[in-house]
């Protein structure tokens, strides 16, 4: 195949996508490169996206990562598997087991990437719900509903991708940007891992990253997060019950302790075998 316009246009090429942030793209992402820049590239009219794309892996500037259902993402060659995922959902933010590896608040290496997204806008609610406890009891006694947001490698590496859409925008509450890459900070990522608490391994891999947090973490900022992402169910219970688990005394915690209801909540869904915590009034499983 005659590609002697983008022969003459390599450096330009390779100058211009090692100047972006982004270190994978999408298909749809390199057809808009390619029309974009097709003319400050000098390139042949009867090149089109396809020619470019064939061009970046003959060239090796790029290299074909396959996904189920057919699609494709395509790879710098320093890319990782944290940017294939954000390059799949644009807007996203590296979270939940995700984010623990980030911080280094787990010594698992788990095979999934989790992306959370938001909305894009958000609803205030203007009337105060009241819980009641059956309907509590009802909705914890399920297992926690699982995403079908999921993409998986079909290369030697068997990652897979999960997409979790955020019910509210959440977007600016506790990311950060680390590595050029937005990621939920310390704070957040331990209320995630406490709502969820399947998407990071369970409960006791959530008690192992509030104890290696312990350190670096910062209660008030917390507690902000918690008002700020204004939950119907009492979160703050559980994260104060988690708090002193790992050694703050209830004095350190007046911050959760103060909005503690009368709803006795639960650490994880589907507990079989269970305590109460009466002073947190959660639900924890036998053994914890």
């Amino acid at each position: 195949m005659r590609i002697e316009s983008f022969k003459r246009a390599k450096t330009e090429i390779i100058s211009y996508l090692n100047s972006m942030d982004l270190n994978a793209f999408t298909t749809r992402d390199l057809n808009n490169i390619f029309y974009q820049k097709k003319e400050d590239w000098r390139i042949a009219d009867y090149r089109n996206s396809y020619n470019f794309r064939e061009f970046l892996l003959e060239n090796k500037i790029i290299s074909l990562y396959q996904l189920s259902d057919k699609k494709k993402i395509w790879k710098k060659n320093n890319a990782t598997n944290l940017d294939v995922g954000l390059a799949i959902k644009k807007g996203g933010y590296l979270s939940y087991y995700t984010s623990l590896q980030i911080h280094e608040l787990t010594l698992q290496i788990p095979k999934t990437i989790y992306v959370s997204y938001d909305k894009g806008y958000t609803s205030k609610r203007t009337t105060e719900i009241i819980l009641q406890q059956e309907n509590v009891d009802k909705a914890f006694s399920k297992e926690q509903r699982q995403s079908s947001d999921i993409y998986k490698s079909e290369m030697s590496d068997g990652v897979r991708y999960l997409f979790l859409q955020k019910k509210h925008l959440s977007e600016n509450i506790g990311v950060i940007t680390i590595n050029e890459k937005k990621v939920t900070d310390i704070e957040r990522t331990l209320i995630d891992i406490s709502v969820r608490p399947s998407y990071s391994g369970g409960v006791f891999e959530v008690l192992t990253a509030f104890e290696s947090a312990k350190d670096r973490l910062n209660l008030e900022k917390l507690n902000t997060y918690l008002n700020e992402l204004n939950y119907i169910y009492p979160y703050h219970q559980l994260i104060g019950f988690y708090l002193e688990k790992v050694g703050y005394k209830k004095s350190e915690l007046t911050l959760f302790s103060d909005k503690i209801t009368s709803i006795n909540f639960y650490l994880t869904y589907n507990l079989s075998k269970k305590r109460l915590d009466d002073f947190w009034n959660i639900y924890y499983p036998i053994g914890f």
